[in-house]
């Protein structure tokens, strides 16, 4: 994550939103958030019964160290408030202890942000608030310290799902070649098929827009059942039924390849919209490419 190129950026008020939902479906009525709306500005989200405090922060800062910088001052400037409205929070938190002040963030990647939480939890140790436990420390996690509950509000539909994108390099695609001859040589028959009388060098240009086209999708696959694995059981099965479908109609279709082929993709990709509809709609497109190149190669789509 620590590329640009592959990384996903929040607002700030978008991912505050989407980590309280996490933490909600977390905790259920274990937590409450603590609005800022209405004189409640403490540097905090919410807090938990057992004792958790937590805040949260997206920035946008692209290169590690302007990231660390940004989240460094976000806990200095926070941790400030937990220590400066001492009146206020012993009225918040009642019975509760504070054993731990969680950051929630899209992205850490910096030994030195863990260090300064470590020194500014032993400020905080230091004053002996009431509110806060001789163990007290201070944390930096991302959404994925709740995967579960990520997964359950994909799978619902409450949450849009908005993968990074990954790219192929040529030795991917050189790798997959080599190992897939048997693929390649049934895309040269359908390519051929599809395109006509096209040129060689158009013929080559499908193809390798194809094979692309699948890697692409087959990474995006992966991160789906990484991270949202009851969604890509869905998609998966919904795939399968789908292919045993095209099986089928391919042995009866009396349309040109062309089109056979072009009104495969088109329905597919409306059925995804239909069935996920929480997917934006550049993953719905890679996941219909890659079915329609995956079939095409393994002849489900046939013709």
């Amino acid at each position: 994550m620590s590329s640009s190129k592959n990384m996903r950026f929040y607002e700030g008020e978008e991912w505050e939103a989407y980590i309280q939902l996490l933490l909600k479906r977390h905790y259920k009525l274990n937590y409450q958030e603590v609005p800022a709306k209405h004189k409640g500005d403490f540097g905090i989200e919410g807090y938990s019964s057992c004792g958790a405090v937590f805040q949260c922060y997206a920035t946008e800062a692209y290169e590690t160290n302007q990231r660390y910088e940004a989240q460094r001052d976000k806990i200095t400037t926070d941790i400030g408030k937990f220590i400066k409205n001492k009146a206020e929070f012993i009225k918040l938190f009642g019975n509760t202890v504070i054993n731990r002040w969680i950051l929630i963030v899209p992205v850490f990647d910096s030994a030195l942000l863990a260090q300064h939480a470590s020194k500014k939890a032993k400020e905080v140790l230091d004053l002996n608030l009431p509110y806060v436990s001789n163990d007290f420390k201070i944390l930096i996690v991302r959404d994925d310290h709740f995967a579960k509950e990520r997964n359950e509000l994909a799978n619902v539909g409450v949450i849009d799902i908005d993968v990074p994108d990954a790219e192929i390099n040529s030795e991917n695609r050189e790798e997959w070649l080599n190992l897939n001859d048997g693929l390649v040589k049934n895309l040269d028959t359908k390519g051929q098929k599809i395109l006509s009388l096209a040129p060689d060098d158009k013929l080559e240009s499908f193809k390798r827009l194809i094979i692309d086209q699948y890697l692409s999708g087959q990474n995006l696959l992966n991160q789906l059942s990484n991270n949202y694995p009851d969604l890509y059981a869905s998609l998966s099965n919904y795939k399968l039924t789908y292919e045993k479908e095209l099986f089928m109609t391919s042995l009866i279709n009396d349309a040109p390849s062309n089109q056979f082929f072009s009104k495969t993709h088109k329905e597919y990709e409306q059925n995804i919209k239909n069935v996920t509809p929480n997917l934006s709609s550049t993953i719905i497109k890679k996941l219909s490419l890659e079915a329609i190149s995956d079939w095409l190669m393994r002849c489900p789509l046939d013709f």
